[in-house]
């Protein structure tokens, strides 16, 4: 996977690791930023996002990102069927993505932010049915080996 391709695909996690709580309600910039190193510290967690009829979306506010590095890996649960489509826009820097997520292959990643970032994402399913879309964030904040970041820990 080259560079460029790696930090595409890296648009689309902010936005989950600033969602590791609980519920999808926007939080406080600063608290978000603060669910942003406690992930990172953490390695990871699950992410749940409401899909009905095949379809779900996100948007996140404009969150100080501190020109911060980031690398890890996204993997659909490996109990969903079908296909996702998973469409980043980042309004600040200007870059889109569109991926194709299968249960249970993880995806490696990298990117460096800018100062802020603000992030629309929308997900697609291939059965136009309502579940909720759960993946695992793996991050690795030393930045050298996201692949390893792929699977939850046992027990998670």
């Amino acid at each position: 996977m080259t560079s460029t391709v790696r930090r595409a695909a890296a648009l689309f996690l902010l936005p989950f690791v600033l969602v590791l709580v609980p519920a999808l309600a926007p939080s406080p910039a600063s608290a978000q930023l603060a669910d942003v190193f406690a992930g990172v510290r953490n390695g990871g967690g699950w992410v749940g996002i409401p899909i009905v009829a095949g379809f779900g979306s996100y948007r996140t506010p404009t969150l100080p990102t501190a020109a911060m590095s980031i690398a890890g890996c996204v993997n659909v649960w490996g109990g969903h069927s079908g296909t996702w489509e998973i469409r980043a826009h980042e309004s600040v820097l200007g870059s889109n993505l569109r991926i194709q997520a299968v249960p249970g292959r993880g995806v490696p990643f990298e990117h460096d932010f800018g100062m802020t970032a603000q992030v629309d994402i929308e997900f697609r399913w291939s059965e136009p049915r309502d579940t909720t879309l759960h993946l695992w964030i793996g991050l690795d904040p030393t930045l050298e080996k996201p692949e390893e970041t792929c699977d939850p820990p046992e027990g998670d």
